[in-house]
């Protein structure tokens, strides 16, 4: 607005003339400023990122649902959402899984981050992970911080030194030789050179600290963030900083390959499961299998019989289809029966569903999946939470509906099955009814047959599906690439030296003005005019300037040029005495406090006005301090007169002509009496001014400050006009 740049230029003029009064200081505080600043960014540690970005190809992607996402979602999350229950984002949990404390332990182990090698370098510390000379075996864990200090003495030689031991300093020093264990403060160790130097440096310390493992995957999982590259996709971006650009490299490619073994080791679980499920049925049936196998041998050798077949010709051929169908329902009644009863089981709640249903028109495949991811999902929560957690509960309530779900069903499928054969075997029995001739014998041969075709067909079965099993265990690949191996600035992102930079040279320039401004607001002295026109009323009639020519006590604007400004100044001094009140002849001079320069204003006023070619006389009524007196006069004056009585003294006998300059009398205060205000009071005070209004064209009296005593009040009863001095400062 118009109204704010009138009032804003004012202001930046100030500034800038404080600025110009100041600038000595203003670059003092900058130098200074940036020096510190300078000083604080190379003390330190240089930060690198880098970044890498993976994908998960079966991920869903975030506000991606049905057949919108990558992988469409299951009808029973689709299911538990409607009835309010959240089942989570597959990315989300992936990038929890990723930052894990888990996956960090890991990552800490493979590559021996829990030993840190660091050397100060242009007053820094600087991270030797690749190019360290050296590396310390610890020849037993830990569980506390351990610090100590290396200094390579030369190519065998190293001197240990400054040890610290649960934040505690221990003294001493200790050479060892290079390939041997030694017994140090911090625990027993070996350094060993790395191959990789051609030769060992000396005048070099080195810092090494070595963390429990648990304490260096914390404060690794603090530098490894995850985070979605967008919403329609399944990239997950993982950045790393950390004062070494290579190791940020290394814990990205550990931290993808750790969580790729995880992914891997996660999927083989329901392999491994099944796999020990169907060699326990396998054992099973096959033992069952030679019981069959036996009983049709020995049944054959007691009855002297070769070939069951031959003697039933036209049973086999009437009763092969109904013998095939209860054969075949028989299987997979037995199979549901067998995954019945391992449902039931309480010993394996948290395990997954064998994958080996095979049950012909049950549809129970999906369900049987949609429980094996749920219990996999819960089972890797599991391992970086508590059982007690609430995702956990949650997940428990929804894998007992799930699995509660599945037995009724298996249980309804169980019963229909066994239905089914019972109509099987009449059918079969009726075909059987029909051979009337065919001998007792016979009929118990093919019993036996039937359940060595039975148990054989079970046994077959299995043993597929352990190859299949078998083969999926053979493929380790994952889920999940690498899209972008780790990338970033060869330059560090902190510290910012611009940045830093810049607040110097700001806090530079702050600093002197916070001290100017605190100094001006603290200040209760005058600083200019616009200080006594803000608080008083009263007409400023003049300013006069600093006189730095002649500092003297008897300056006089005589012994000056006359086209000196504070010539000039009482010049102005004396047109707006004229100006305000031309009638004025009796002056008077006083201030708040003494040194305020009431008396140098007074003399040089009556110098002017005798420049003028007026008759002035200046009277001394300090009477406590008679600094004019001492300048001009002598003992007798105006003390002498008011003490006198009535014609005793001739007052023009007192006054010293032209004692001051040309044209200025001068009335000295006189001797120190006992009672100088009473003196003031008398009314012979008051006629020597209408006296001396006759002699004179102007009568300037220099009186007491008003603050120290009441001479000046009592003075300024004569006076046509009072002149107020305030001195700045």
């Amino acid at each position: 607005e118009e109204g704010e740049d009138v009032q804003l230029i004012p202001i930046v003029k100030l500034c800038w003339s404080t600025f110009l009064i100041y600038w000595k200081w203003f670059l003092l505080s900058v130098i200074i400023c940036l020096g510190l600043g300078w000083l604080y960014q190379q003390r330190q540690s240089r930060v690198y990122q880098r970044q890498t970005v993976m994908l998960i190809e079966d991920a869903e992607p975030s506000g991606m649902s049905g057949v919108g996402g990558r992988k469409g979602r299951s009808n029973m999350s689709t299911l538990l959402e409607l009835n309010g229950i959240s089942v989570g984002n597959n990315l989300k949990n992936e990038i929890f899984i990723l930052t894990s404390h888990r996956l960090m332990e890991r990552v800490v182990d493979s590559l021996k981050l829990d030993v840190d090698y660091t050397t100060e370098e242009n007053l820094h510390d600087v991270t030797l992970y690749r190019e360290r000379p050296f590396e310390v075996e610890f020849q037993k864990p830990t569980d506390e911080m351990l610090q100590f200090s290396v200094s390579i003495l030369d190519a065998n030689t190293c001197l240990l030194a400054n040890f610290v031991k649960r934040g505690e300093s221990i003294p001493g020093e200790k050479k060892v030789r290079v390939g041997e264990v030694v017994s140090t403060p911090v625990g027993a160790l070996r350094i060993v050179k790395n191959a990789a130097y051609k030769e060992f440096p000396t005048e070099q310390e080195i810092k090494v600290t070595r963390l429990p493992k648990k304490i260096a995957a914390n404060i690794y999982q603090a530098r490894v963030s995850a985070t979605e590259y967008d919403k329609e996709s399944s990239l997950i971006v993982i950045s790393c900083s950390d004062m070494s650009s290579a190791r940020a490299e290394d814990i990205l490619n550990e931290v993808f390959n750790a969580y790729k073994r995880d992914v891997v080791d996660n999927k083989n679980r329901v392999a491994q499961s099944t796999a020990r499920f169907i060699d326990s049925r396998i054992a099973l049936i096959g033992s069952e299998l030679g019981e069959v196998e036996n009983k049709l041998a020995d049944f054959k050798q007691r009855n002297r019989l070769v070939n069951l077949q031959t003697d039933a010709q036209l049973f086999a051929q009437e009763s092969s289809e109904a013998r095939r169908r209860s054969i075949e329902l028989e299987t997979q009644l037995s199979v549901a029966q067998f995954l019945a009863d391992h449902l039931r089981s309480t010993t394996n709640k948290n395990d997954v569903i064998p994958a080996v249903s095979g049950l012909s028109g049950a549809g129970f495949d999906a369900q049987i999946s949609e429980y094996n991811n749920m219990m996999l999902k819960r089972n890797q929560l599991a391992a970086n939470s508590s059982e007690s957690s609430p995702a956990i509960n949650e997940y428990d309530v929804k894998l007992a509906s799930l699995r509660s779900s599945i037995i009724a069903s298996l249980q309804g499928h169980v019963n229909s099955m066994k239905i089914e054969l019972r109509e099987a075997r009449a059918h079969e029995a009726r075909l059987s009814g029909r051979v009337g001739n065919v001998p007792e014998q016979e009929k118990y041969g093919m019993d036996i047959q039937r359940q060595q075709a039975l148990k054989e067909a079970l046994y077959t079965y299995l043993l597929n599906k352990r190859e299949e099993v078998a083969l999926q265990l053979a493929i380790n690949e994952a889920n999940v690439r690498l899209v972008e191996p780790p990338l970033g600035s060869p330059y560090p992102i902190s510290p910012r030296k611009s940045i830093i930079m810049a607040i110097a040279l700001l806090l530079g320039l702050l600093i002197p003005s916070a001290v100017l401004w605190l100094k001006a607001l603290f200040d209760v002295t005058v600083t200019g005019r616009r200080d006594v026109e803000k608080h008083t009323t009263v007409p400023i009639v003049g300013e006069v300037p600093r006189w730095d020519g002649n500092k003297g006590e008897q300056a006089l604007v005589t012994q000056c040029s006359p086209d000196e400004p504070v010539v000039e100044a009482f010049r102005l001094l004396r047109y707006g005495l004229n100006f305000m009140k031309r009638t004025a002849k009796v002056l008077v001079t006083t201030s708040t406090t003494p040194d305020q320069g009431k008396s140098f204003i007074s003399r040089n006023l009556a110098v002017v006005f005798a420049m003028a070619g007026k008759r002035v006389l200046l009277i001394d009524a300090d009477i406590r301090k008679r600094t004019q007196s001492a300048m001009f006069g002598k003992t007798d004056g105006l003390t002498t007169y008011l003490a006198a009585e009535e014609g005793e003294v001739d007052l023009q006998d007192l006054i010293v002509a032209d004692a001051v300059s040309q044209g200025v009398d001068f009335l000295p205060a006189g001797l120190l009496p006992p009672n100088p205000s009473e003196l003031l009071m008398s009314h012979r005070f008051e006629e020597m001014v209408e006296m001396l209004r006759d002699m004179y064209d102007y009568v300037i009296i220099d009186t007491t400050p008003v603050v120290a005593v009441a001479d000046a009040s009592l003075v300024a009863r004569v006076a046509d006009m009072t002149l107020y001095v305030v001195r700045v400062g």
